[in-house]
This record gives C-alpha cells, structure tokens and sequence, in this order.
C-alpha cells in the first residue's frame, strides 16, 4: 500500500462514517472503539514511512532487503484492513459491558427521533440475558410506547420476551408501568401472542397459526403464576377493557346485531377487540393459576368489573333483541360479551372443582381454595347485578343467566358429573362447595327488586332434569324461606 493509498483509505472510512444514519453512528460509537482504527492507521503509516523514507538504515538482523520491503508493504495494507474487519465482528456481535452498557441510552434516543428501530431490536436480541443492569434511563427509552408499537408491529415481540425473565421484570424501577405499555400494545395488535392465544382456544379468525414460538411466550408469562402475579399483568388487562368501554364509541355497533362479533367462520369482530381479548386473557391466566394449584390473589373481581361495565353499556332495544335474525342467546356483542363473562366464571368454577378432586376411593374433594372462593364471589356478584338490568338486556336474558348459576349448585349438590366429568355423586367434600356458592349468592339476594328476579329465575328451573328436580325443595327452603 502506498500514501495515497492510505489516504483514500481513510477518505472512504470518513465517508461511510459520514453517510450512515444517526442510529448507525451511535451504535458504531457504543460497540467499537475508535482506538482500534486510530492504531491501525498509524501502524500502517509507520510502515510505508519506514519503506519508502530515506532514512539511510540497513535491515536488521541481516534480513534481505526486499524481504523487508515486502514485509512493510504487507503490513501497510493488513492493519487498517485487519482492524476494520475486527471492528465488524465487534460491532455485529453488539455484546453490552459494563463500560458500554451505560452508553446504550444514546442509540436509543436515535432511534426514537429518527424512528428506525431495526438496531434496537438487534441490540436487545444480542444481549436478553445482560440487560438486569440496564440504566433507568435506557429502560424508559427502550419501553417508549413507540418503540414497543413499531416492533410489535414488525411482528418483534422482543419486549415481551425481556419481561418474560424474571430477574429483568425485578431490575426494572417501574416495570408496572413498562408492563403496562406491553400489555396495551399487544392488545391493540392484530400481530400479538395475545390474540393467537385467545383466537386459538375460544375462535373467532380462522386459519389462524398459532405459532410454537408464540405459544411458548404466553406460557411464560400470561399462563405463568409466578410472572402474572409479579408484573402485575392483570391491571393492564382490565383497565384497558374498561377504559375502551368508556369512550362510548362502540355503543351504536355493540347494542346492534352481534352476528358479525359471534362468528365462527371467516373473520370475527371479537378477535379484534381488546375487550374481548383482555377478559379472555384473564381467564386463561386464572385458569392456568387453578390448575397449577397457584396461592394467592389472581384478582378474580376483574371479570366482574368487565361484566358491570359492559352492562352499564348495553342497552335493551326489542326490535333488536326480537330479531330472527339474531342469535336469541346473545342478540348483540354487549349481550355476547356478558355471556360470555358470566359462562367463564362457571367454567373456572368447574375447573376449581376438578382440580380439588383427590382420587382416592371413595373421591374427597378438598375445602374450596383462595381462587374458588373468589370465583363464588364474583360469580354470585354477576347474578346479582344482572338481576337489576331493566332496560339494558331483555328479561328473558336476565333469568336465564340467574338460572344457570341456580343449576350449578343443584348440580353440586346432585349431580356434580354435570360440573366435572367423572366425579361421583357420592364424593366427600361436595357439600362444602355447594353451600360456598348458595351463601354467596344469599348474601347479595336479601329483598328488594334483584330478591324478585331470583325468585323468578328460580320458577324458570326445568324440573325434567333429574338434579333439578331432587334439589328444588332444598333449594327452595333455603332461598325463600325466612328464619
């Protein structure tokens, strides 16, 4: 290599280095030392200066001049060259140390101003498992609400996966706050894990691929006890159902027709509504915590804080509720998504019951767990505000709904194969969970108008079920009759 050489060179260096966008530079300046270049350009230097200089000096060790001139020209051009490509391999590797790790929040604030995140993704993908040191600034920045959109957008659910470690979830100052922002984008995503999950056990999009990748990270954190108590993940979930009741901009379309929200075939409205995506997610992770046999509080009241403000909502409009051509279990998406609430507490509620089952024989079921009380609570709550809903859904609604959590008792009590799949009539223990439901359901139900429509669901039972017409005297004495 000779001078000029060099010089063009490192005129080209320059001008890579002045073309590259913002995001490049910094990130070329945070894995890269400029020493490395700075060394080998000199180096390089010294070599065809010592080649070509008349400095008047014999080759050393009595090597041949034109090895020695060769082994300058070699070396002019290996050192720039050598160091550029070890430059590459550091900068691709993008490893965060302790010395660069506190430079990160310079990359990050280019990338939010310039809007490309490519390098972000990059960075954070490279370095998942060093990211527990991670500067509160960095954090705030990598959290951002737009740089979380953008790469969930591009299908990148790499913030999710960082929150999925426990040791980054615990390092993090606000990670209520962070989880919040996750949380909410990808329930606004038609591109989330959220809504595979969902999509995948409850319908509403077909041909929807569940992917493995997809599934493993919900298992890891929705469906993950320990995750879903520690982040806080429930809050996010509610408030954002709630909140998107309140704007009031789906009531004209949610009181319609809910033919095009219950769909099973083709492309469902549910599957892109993040109230329903928000309570059904709950529901998985409440029922991955009951079979998981999980302690402690899995806010269960959040369904019941769905159902009370869908029903605030919905409004009862005959020729609608009236229509043929409206499913007469759930004429409109309000009327589905109550339903709907109101039937997942009865399956979890099941689910309690299977999972207390000791197979042993004869079959003992255990006392009724945290989570089972929870779900009797909530559930009786529902019944009991469904119960004054005049003008919101029909009476014919409101009693079949009152009913069916009548029936669940009475199948506890006479027939609990109706509840779980193989449990004997017989089984010790039952009564605990049969009772547990009918007080709380008398602890909301004492007079007035709702005391009226218990009654009324009651006169609606079917006494052709065998269960229904063993229980109905007891059931009756113990609603009705006054001590």
């Amino acid at each position: 290599m000779t001078l000029a050489a060099l010089l063009t060179f490192f005129s080209v260096l320059l001008a890579i280095l002045s073309l590259a966008r913002p995001v490049g530079r910094r990130s070329l300046e945070l894995f890269v030392p400029r020493w490395r270049m700075i060394a080998a350009l000199l180096l390089s230097l010294a070599c065809i200066v010592c080649r070509d200089a008349p400095l008047g000096v014999k080759p050393l060790f009595g090597w041949p001049l034109s090895t020695v001139l060769f082994g300058l020209t070699l070396g002019s051009f290996l050192f720039p060259v050598v160091a550029a490509i070890w430059c590459w391999v550091t900068w691709h590797r993008a490893k965060l140390t302790g010395r660069n790790l506190c430079r990160l929040t310079g990359v990050l604030s280019a990338a939010l101003r310039e809007r490309q995140f490519d390098e972000v993704e990059r960075i954070v993908r490279r370095n998942e498992n060093r990211l527990e040191r991670l500067p509160a600034s960095s954090a705030s920045i990598l959290f951002s609400p737009a740089i979380v959109a953008a790469l969930v957008e591009s299908r990148s659910f790499v913030h999710l996966e960082l929150l999925a470690k426990l040791p980054f979830l615990n390092s993090l100052e606000n990670r209520f706050e962070v989880v919040d922002t996750v949380v909410r984008e990808l329930l606004r995503s038609n591109l989330s894990p959220l809504r595979s999950s969902v999509v995948s056990r409850f319908g509403g999009l077909e041909h929807l691929r569940y992917t493995d990748s997809e599934r493993a990270l919900v298992e890891k954190t929705f469906e993950n006890p320990e995750w879903y108590l520690a982040a806080g993940a429930h809050y996010p979930l509610v408030i954002s159902a709630v909140e998107e009741l309140r704007k009031g901009t789906h009531d004209a379309d949610y009181n319609g027709s809910g033919r095009d929200y219950e769909a099973s075939q083709g492309v469902s409205l549910r599957s892109r509504c993040p109230i329903y995506l928000a309570e059904k997610t709950e529901v998985l992770a409440i029922q991955a915590a009951i079979r998981k046999q999980a302690k402690g509080d899995f806010y269960v009241s959040d369904l019941s804080d769905i159902f009370r403000s869908v029903q605030e909502r919905s409004k009862y409009d005959e020729a609608v509720w009236k229509s043929d051509r409206n499913n007469w279990e759930f004429p409109t998406p309000y009327a589905y998504l109550l339903y709907e609430v109101f039937y997942d507490l009865r399956r979890l509620s099941s689910e309690a019951v299977q999972q207390s089952i000791v197979p042993v024989t004869p079959q003992h079921v255990t006392e009724p767990c945290r989570i089972a009380q929870d779900l009797a609570q909530n559930w009786a709550f529902c019944a009991w505000s469904i119960a004054d809903s005049a003008g919101k859904v029909s009476p014919e609604f409101r009693s079949s709904l009152i009913q069916e959590y009548l029936k669940f008792v009475l199948e506890l009590g006479w027939e609990p194969s109706e509840v779980c799949f193989g449990l004997d009539r017989d089984a010790a223990g039952l009564g605990a969970w049969r009772d547990l439901f009918l007080r709380k359901l008398q602890d909301l139900f004492k007079g007035g108008l709702r005391f009226g429509e218990l009654q009324k669901g009651f006169d609606s039972l079917d006494q052709g079920k065998r269960y229904v017409f063993e229980g109905y005297d007891w059931l009756e004495g113990e609603l009705f009759t006054v001590d």
